[in-house]
């Protein structure tokens, strides 16, 4: 069986970016993936009262404020560890991205092409084309919208749909989803961060080096390169451009 996580990520300076990140896990890795990324995220010191995001990983302001930034990054290498198994990968992650003027109308259009390229072809055996799919709660589109996008994709690929796609929350426990807004995040951050001119020009060696947002950038492709297998996509239907990371 496979799991799917679906989020999405935006960026404060610039407004009519949408990503999409997309986290595929083999359900017989999924409990040891939670298990062990609740441990690490409760030895960091995080209050399993409060979600772990990856908005909140350079903030001193928002998520656990027990937990400073440092610490956070620890914890965030340490999750990104566990993609990764001693033969293979755990995870798999898809993120595309576009300009949009109508987030609405372009999740609901953009995001089943990249699902189709996220799912793997179902394995041969009983249960193996089962597939679960969640997408994180969005206030403007309903679940039964996101199902009727998302599910016609899903039977195309093969698999057949646990009950419908689901719309959740995230928390503490939404393990899954944290993976894919993590992931999502950090990408994001490099997509737009590396591509502003703006922040780059007239700085001398002394402020290069102690820019706040290049310090991110820095982590943040740190971070990334912990995942063995990144494909990233751009929205020329979603299948112009990828490259796998």
């Amino acid at each position: 069986m496979l799991l799917v996580f679906i989020d999405e990520t935006s960026d404060v300076k610039f407004r009519d970016y949408l990503g999409f990140s997309i986290a595929t896990i083999n359900a017989k890795f999924y409990p040891k993936i939670k298990t062990d990324a609740l441990k690490i995220l409760r030895e960091s010191g995080w209050d399993p009262g409060v979600e772990f995001k990856g908005s909140y990983l350079f903030s001193e302001t928002r998520g656990c404020t027990d937990v400073d930034i440092e610490k956070r990054i620890d914890a965030a290498h340490k999750l990104l560890d566990l993609n990764v198994a001693s033969k293979n990968s755990r995870m798999r992650f898809t993120y595309g991205r576009m300009r949009s003027q109508n987030q609405k109308a372009d999740y609901l259009e953009a995001l089943p092409p990249l699902l189709s390229m996220a799912l793997p072809r179902p394995g041969r055996g009983a249960g193996k084309n089962l597939v679960a799919v969640a997408c994180d709660r969005r206030s403007d589109i309903t679940q039964p919208e996101v199902h009727t996008a998302i599910s016609p994709v899903v039977h195309e690929r093969g698999y057949v749909l646990v009950e419908e796609v689901a719309t959740v929350g995230s928390s503490f426990e939404t393990v899954g989803m944290m993976f894919a807004d993590l992931v999502g995040y950090l990408t994001g951050r490099v997509d737009n961060i590396a591509n502003d001119a703006e922040l780059f020009e007239g700085l001398n060696p002394e402020q290069f080096e102690k820019n706040g947002k290049i310090r991110k950038l820095r982590s943040s492709q740190d971070l990334i390169a912990k995942i063995r297998r990144h494909e990233m996509y751009r929205h020329s239907s979603l299948s112009s451009e990828s490259r796998a990371a």
